[in-house]
Formats: structure tokens, sequence, C-alpha cells
């Protein structure tokens, strides 16, 4: 079945040599023209949530990344990944707390909740100086988790080292929420260029 097609349902088995059998399933992926295929991307496993831009994945499936220099990088990681999604920052949810970081990681645990996740790799960008994959995120069904977050004013278009994927959709998706000034948006002061000042909220 040919990229072109509107249509495409992608059936996928994740194979494990140490998983129990009763983990091994298939996982269809169903994208109306999804806007990650013409690009490289991957699908994998939700190992956690760490917090509003930030997951670990397992269980990656490298077929669809064309660019060897990308699949020999993949190979010498660990099972376990730590991703940072790219062109956005939400507040903490961590150690530090901030105002909207629950909120944030609970909009990204529902996103997520099938377990799976779809990584688009930027031509721009691939990890970053703590050894996190950077990429946009994906739903199974093609919703793009950085501009939902930033729809729902989550989260700040933000760290723009480069000329990414997407970005005029994410700042598309952040002015809205500003106009409506919603969440991160509905404190004046909150929303800075260094991320998100606790110091204005009262």
């Amino acid at each position: 079945m040919g990229k072109g097609k509107l249509l495409w349902i992608v059936v996928l088995i994740f194979l494990s040599a140490c998983a129990p059998l009763e983990r091994e399933r298939p996982i269809e992926i169903v994208a109306e023209d999804a806007a990650f295929l013409d690009g490289n991307w991957i699908f994998a496993s939700v190992e956690n949530i760490v917090d509003g831009d930030t997951i670990r994945i397992t269980d990656l499936n490298l077929d669809y990344v064309n660019d060897p220099d990308l699949v020999n990088a993949f190979s010498e990681l660990d099972s376990s990944i730590r991703v940072r999604f790219l062109a956005v920052d939400s507040p903490e949810d961590t150690n530090e707390k901030e105002l909207y970081g629950r909120e944030s990681t609970e909009h990204v645990e529902e996103l997520l909740e099938s377990g799976y996740v779809v990584i688009e790799m930027d031509e721009n960008a691939d990890f970053d100086r703590y050894d996190r994959l950077l990429g946009h995120i994906f739903t199974v069904d093609g919703v793009n988790v950085q501009e939902s977050l930033l729809k729902e004013g989550l989260a700040r278009v933000a760290y723009l080292y480069d000329e990414y994927k997407y970005v005029d959709d994410y700042l598309v998706a952040e002015a809205g929420a500003v106009a409506k000034g919603i969440n991160v948006h509905s404190i004046e002061g909150y929303v800075t260029e260094r991320g998100f000042d606790m110091s204005v909220v009262e």
C-alpha cells in the first residue's frame, strides 16, 4: 500500500525475546494521510510519561527510518530511550512543581493512553546534549501531541535552534491559546522567554 493512500492501516507486532507471550500483541495504526508518513518515523511502546514534554520509550520499530545514520545511532542506544518533545516546553512536573505542570502531564497521558507512540524525526534535530531523542510526537491515529498541548495552553513554543517542521502550526496553536487566555496564559507574566515564572503566581 503506497504512501499516497488517504487511509493507511499498518499492523505492527512488537516482539521481545524476553517478554512473556501474553504481552506480545499487535497494534493497529490507523492514520488518514497523517503528516508523519512523509518523514523518518518510528513506532514505540510508551514506557512512562515523565512530564508534559518528556516521555520514555522502548520496543522501537525502525522499519520506517530511511536514514542509515539514524538507524546506526539507535542501535547504539539502550533499549529504553528518553524522548524530549521538539520545539515546546511545558511546566515542570517532576522534582520541581510548576503551575499547570500536572495538567500538561495528564494531557499527554490521555493522548498516549494506547501505550504506543509515533515519533517523527526532524531533519534539523536528532539528540540533545543530554542524549535525549528529539522529535515530533504523534498518537497512533495521527494527532500531533505538541500541537494539542499548545492549543490547550499547556505548553509554550520554545528552543527554536533551527528551522523545524510544524513550527508554523505550533505558533498558530499557541496564539489561539494566548487569545483565549487559557491555562498557562491565564496569568499575566507567567509564560516568559525562559520558561514559567512561579513568582507571579499568587
